[in-house]
């Protein structure tokens, strides 16, 4: 029996999860991210798929995308992360087979207070976690979304 085809939806933005196989840890070190994190930012380009958020947790990653019109990109984006980044583990640990649990999950996400709501789980993620600790915020000094975010809506 088939299995269920994904939904993505032209220009929305999507909240994605890919799971390490049997959650064990796709990033070991920080140059495992770092790859990640450059492949991303090539072939998103060369998608023109747009990036909201994102978190690279040890054994799983969180992203928040928006395909274009031709919502193949998503699909083609994630193969290439997910390839990518597997040869690029297998090559260093001397291993083979798969890095990843199935298929990603993808939801999408159809307003912006939603929006936004995923890109704070998102971002919080490591702090739920206990992987990192809470930033403090310093009145006067926030930076990039959120100082938008005050400016544009008091």
């Amino acid at each position: 029996m088939p299995r269920t085809g994904r939904v993505v939806l032209p220009n929305c933005a999507h909240h994605i999860v890919q799971r390490g196989r049997n959650r064990q840890v796709v990033f070991a070190a920080p140059d495992d991210s770092r790859f990640y994190l450059n492949t991303l930012k090539t072939w998103k380009a060369a998608y023109d798929v747009k990036v909201y958020a994102y978190c690279l947790m040890s054994n799983h990653v969180h992203l928040v995308l928006e395909p274009p019109e031709e919502t193949v990109m998503l699909d083609r984006l994630m193969k290439r992360l997910a390839g990518r980044q597997t040869r690029y583990v297998n090559r260093l640990e001397g291993r083979r087979g798969t890095l990843w649990e199935s298929r990603y999950k993808s939801s999408p996400i159809q307003t912006d207070r939603y929006l936004l709501a995923c890109c704070r789980y998102v971002d919080l993620s490591p702090v739920r976690a206990r992987t990192v600790l809470p930033r403090r915020i310093i009145p006067g000094q926030a930076t990039g979304a959120r100082q938008a975010w005050s400016r544009s809506h008091g």
